[in-house]
Parts: structure tokens; C-alpha cells; sequence
């Protein structure tokens, strides 16, 4: 068990070394990540049982406002999403989604 959790915060360190905004929230048996990188990239990860999904793209940021451009489909809270203080709101989808930021290079 303490082993799993070592792991788990060194992959989380790992990860960020490289991103502008992280932003996650507790999801019904897992977890929603978003990870946005230097270069203009994204990962958006569900970890649910049993339906993980993992969405890439590219993202474009004006000010407040982040335009992603997903490899692969959209899912059903969009492409759109602002950022409102500790918070990331996705604007546009069928499906609201919310995330709270807790790397952020871009506002400052």
C-alpha cells in the first residue's frame, strides 16, 4: 500500500515538471486530469472504472479563455473551457465540467 502511494506522487511530480496548468476534480470512482504543456499540448484523462478515456490535442490560450483542439473525439463538456480564479469551467458540451487548478503559469 505505502509503495502505491510513493508511486502515485512521484508519477504526479513527474508529470507536471513540464506543465503551464494542472487541474483535477474527484470523479464517481476515480478521477479527471488535465495537463496543459509548454509546447501547446493537453491530456485529459478520466480514471473511472471501467470507462478511463484519455483525450490529446492542442490548446490555444487567450487571456482567460482555452480552445482545445482535440486528435480525437470531443467529449461531451467541449472544446472550450475558462479559467475563474482556482477554478477551470468548461463553457460549451452537453455536460458541465468543472476542475479545480492547482498548477497555474498561464493567470500569473
Amino acid at each position: 500500500m505505502i509503495l502505491l502511494i510513493i508511486n502515485l506522487v512521484s508519477c504526479h511530480k513527474d508529470k507536471s515538471k513540464d506543465a503551464i496548468l494542472m487541474a483535477e476534480r474527484e470523479a464517481p470512482i476515480g478521477w479527471n486530469h488535465l495537463r496543459i504543456y509548454k509546447d501547446s499540448t493537453f491530456e485529459f484523462e478520466y480514471t473511472s472504472f471501467p470507462n478511463s478515456k484519455f483525450h490529446k490535442g492542442e490548446i490555444s490560450i487567450l487571456e482567460d479563455t482555452l480552445n482545445f483542439y482535440y486528435i480525437n473525439s470531443i467529449p461531451a463538456f467541449g472544446s472550450k473551457a475558462i479559467i475563474d480564479g482556482d477554478k477551470l469551467i468548461y463553457t460549451e458540451g452537453s455536460h458541465n465540467e468543472h476542475l479545480e487548478i492547482w498548477l497555474d503559469s498561464i493567470s500569473k
